[in-house]
């Protein structure tokens, strides 16, 4: 029967996410990229199987760079849409006024705002296309990053909201500058700035996102340090069904689940304490799961 249910099991993304991109389609046909989504975290839980141990995060791995062409080719060259932050705020403003809720409004409602109350920051541990690239930089160290550092975040966010914000009330017609899809019609095609936005956006994050790697030797070192997303992310995520549980195997206090972990989360304080993983740091990832010797969680 376990050979029957658990294949079942691994295909439960790709089930979820197409069944999201068959609602979604009636909107636009190009939101068949969850189904793409959805397929990619399945193939990732199969490929993780062909490892043991930490080598097992090589299956997210795979799941993550698999998910970016979509995000960056396909939405954001192709497509042209700015799924960054700053770009939301302009989005978001022209649904205030206008009362249209876009495409990229979707995406923010499905992965950053609704989707947490469900999985967490998952989004951050197998979807993040800058964390895509940092998944396979050349660093083994995992060293943990100084809560000092932690805060820097917080004006990272207040300026990525302040700019659009400013731009806005200077003046800035954000409407006629974007595409927006009513039945069978499109009201403009001022689409350069998005693009222009995508990139110079991007380019930023990686700026900040490679040295901090290095300089930290921590490859998530951005996630910490300067990614604006992730406190978005935190407050649904508290409330949020899917988190990492202990198994009720007794924990032998290696601390590995705390040296594995990217986000630098006190696992095994909320294991040996017999707790959910409440921290809203943790996104989903499952080293603690992998490198486990008694499989204290799941």
């Amino acid at each position: 029967m376990r050979r029957i249910i658990d294949p079942i099991r691994k295909l439960i993304p790709f089930i979820l996410f197409s069944a999201l991109s068959a609602i979604l389609m009636f909107k636009w046909p190009g939101f068949l990229f969850f189904a793409w989504i959805g397929a990619c975290v399945s193939i990732g839980i199969y490929a993780a199987d062909r490892y043991k141990g930490r080598a097992k995060q090589t299956g997210r791995r795979i799941a993550i760079i698999l998910m970016a062409p979509v995000f960056l080719v396909f939405l954001g060259i192709m497509q042209r849409e700015n799924l960054q932050l700053e770009e939301t705020v302009f989005y978001l403003a022209y649904f205030i006024t206008g009362g249209i809720f876009t495409r990229v409004l979707i995406h923010y409602a499905i992965a950053k705002v609704g989707g947490p109350l469900v999985f967490g920051r998952g989004f951050c541990g197998w979807a993040c296309w800058t964390a895509a690239l940092l998944e396979w930089l050349p660093i083994r160290e995992n060293k943990p990053i100084p809560e000092k550092y932690q805060y820097m975040r917080y004006p990272v966010l207040i300026i990525s909201l302040a700019v659009p914000f400013i731009m806005i009330q200077a003046g800035y017609d954000y409407i006629s500058q974007h595409v927006y899809d009513t039945p069978g019609q499109v009201i403009s095609h001022h689409k350069y700035h998005q693009l222009l936005f995508f990139l110079v956006g991007n380019a930023l994050y990686y700026a900040a996102a490679l040295p901090l790697a290095f300089i930290f030797r921590k490859k998530r070192a951005f996630c910490k340090i300067a990614c604006p997303v992730s406190l978005v992310m935190k407050i649904p995520a508290r409330y949020s069904l899917i988190k990492k549980t202990p198994t009720g195997e007794r924990c032998t206090e290696c601390g590995a689940c705390n040296r594995n972990c990217p986000m630098d989360v006190d696992v095994m304080g909320y294991v040996r304490s017999g707790r959910r993983v409440e921290s809203t740091e943790c996104i989903l990832c499952n080293a603690c799961v992998h490198v486990c010797p008694a499989n204290a969680l799941r």
